[in-house]
């Protein structure tokens, strides 16, 4: 343990070192954000990638970002200084290394956990450090987590830009490849109506949360106003870049000035500027205390100028309530008030799918037997089947850390559903009363998860666990209770690895330490 507790010491020392850290940190933060927006620039408009290719790049940029971010945060000067907007190849070279090395640091920063968890072994030969042969792990359910949506496609918004290219075009502002956007009322009530119901369909959670500084809707309200603002700032950079050098690169990074952007969301969302300081206090990188701060739960950078750096590609593509309950679960204060509404959840997720369910004709119950809870029963009299399902709500793991952590949390439920079965078996009587139902029935308990299915060691042959909504989805679509049954007990849910996705071993290094773990990609996609 020792052996492998000081390589990892020296692996982080050597992600650490990049020359970047010696650049004060209002310089060194914006070159860092401004790189991420060429990445974003160069896949979603230069070479647009495929939706699905586009998505896994998002995925790996979003956490890429996170280490060099956090390790600037730490080391670079702090100073007053100057913003320079413009390109200076020896940062823009050394940002690019550094997030280039941050996709193989994540790696090292799952293999470690994994190994103090028992999951893995570690071997160190030389400079190499060699793991469990990862191919012998059914990670099936790993791509299902991967691959399959938290929620059903159709709920999704795209957003039109194109509609809304003329009105821009008359409030920027721009000289070179710099630009600035004046947003007029006019403006912002056209980019309302283009851009707010998309990012407005993202929020599920009950808008009456109350937390220690705010609501959660009074947090809705003004996270969606930085995204709408962000996503015309992107579009923006669209207009101005053609024949621009650079395409625009020194304004990519949307910098308005703190006094001025309390106002301009108090002005927009009807919030005092003091609640409007609160929430920006929330998700700006590092504050209220976070010791290990992530870029995608803290997507705001305070440039220590006066100025904010928002990156659009960022802000436009996180999960906006998944990282605010991250964020809450960081903060004691807000921690025990967070904690008391997740049962809520729950309540208004058993709701959503018996709504959805009801026309099939099928019935529902719920309630105590003895010393454990039926959470949602689903019923079809006709045909004698009973599906039970213990509901889980979390919030989405992202790390290494939280993935085991959740994983224990299905781990409960999993035992939940085996007892509900041995009643069955059993005939228990309180079971069968609640839910009107005879030991000729078909029955089968599973846990419904929300957004995450575990880790392979926690799944059992004989209690499935997959996304709620693709359970309720799967009914409606067949119509037929036992049809979905039998799809949850033959795994048939789960992506099968060489038709829906692959497997492929990816080379990874860190200073003078080399390793290999794996990657998922769909079919037809390499894993770099």
């Amino acid at each position: 343990m020792s052996d492998i507790n000081s390589v990892e010491q020296e692996i982080d020392v050597a992600f650490d070192s990049n020359a970047l850290t010696n650049v004060p940190w209002t310089q060194s933060a914006w070159t860092l954000l401004s790189v991420v927006e060429d990445h974003h620039f160069n896949i979603a408009v230069v070479h647009p990638l495929p939706e699905q290719e586009a998505a896994i790049y998002v995925d790996g940029l979003v956490n890429a970002l996170t280490y060099p971010l956090r390790a600037l945060h730490r080391r670079a000067p702090r100073m007053a200084a100057m913003l320079e907007r413009r390109y200076t190849e020896e940062h823009y070279l050394l940002a690019q290394k550094w997030l280039d090395a941050a996709e193989d640091y994540s790696h090292f920063c799952s293999i470690f956990p994994l190994y103090r968890a028992k999951e893995i072994e570690l071997t160190i030969n030389g400079d190499s450090i060699e793991p469990t042969d990862w191919s012998k792990t059914d990670l099936s359910y790993e791509a299902y987590d991967r691959f399959v949506a938290n929620r059903e496609p159709e709920r999704e918004h795209q957003l039109d830009a194109g509609s809304i290219y003329s009105t821009l075009k008359t409030c920027i502002r721009s000289s070179g490849g710099q630009y600035s956007i004046e947003f007029t009322r006019r403006l912002w009530n056209a980019l309302e109506r283009r851009f707010a119901p998309a990012f407005a369909a993202r929020h599920v959670l009950p808008e009456d949360w109350q937390f220690s500084h705010f609501s959660l809707s009074q947090y809705r309200a003004v996270f969606t106003c930085l995204q709408i603002a962000a996503e015309a700032w992107f579009v923006a950079r669209q207009i101005v870049a053609p024949g621009v050098p650079g395409m625009a690169y020194e304004s990519a990074v949307w910098t308005p000035g703190r006094e001025a952007l309390f106002k301009q969301l108090s002005r927009q969302t009807g919030l005092t500027v003091g609640t409007v300081r609160d929430i920006i206090r929330y998700l700006t990188f590092g504050e209220v205390g976070v010791r290990n701060p992530d870029a995608a739960i803290q997507p705001l950078v305070d440039l220590g100028n006066g100025h904010y750096g928002i990156s659009p590609f960022l802000i436009t593509n996180i999960d906006a309530e998944r990282n605010l309950c991250v964020l809450l679960n960081q903060i004691p204060a807000d921690r025990a008030l967070y904690s008391a509404l997740v049962d809520d959840k729950e309540h208004q997720i058993r709701a959503e799918a018996i709504q959805s369910l009801q026309p099939l004709g099928l019935h529902f119950k719920h309630g105590e037997v003895g010393s454990t809870d039926v959470d949602l029963a689903i019923i079809d009299h006709a045909s004698k089947v009973c599906l039970c399902i213990e509901l889980k709500w979390f919030i989405e793991p992202a790390e290494i850390r939280e993935v085991m952590m959740r994983s224990e949390e299905l781990q409960k439920g999993v035992a939940q559903a085996k007892l509900l079965n041995s009643l069955f078996a059993k005939r228990d009587g309180r079971l069968l009363a609640l839910l009107g139902i005879d030991s000729n029935y078909e029955f089968q308990a599973m846990v419904g998860s929300v957004n995450f299915i575990g880790r392979p060691g926690i799944q059992t042959p004989d209690i499935p666990i997959a996304k709620l909504w693709h359970v309720v989805s799967k009914i409606k679509e067949s119509g037929s209770l036992a049809m979905a049954v039998r799809w949850l007990k033959l795994r048939e849910y789960l992506p099968v690895n060489g038709r829906d996705y692959v497997i492929q071993e990816v080379p990874i290094e860190c200073g003078r330490w080399r390793s290999h773990w794996y990657g998922i990609a769909p079919p037809n996609l390499s894993v770099e």
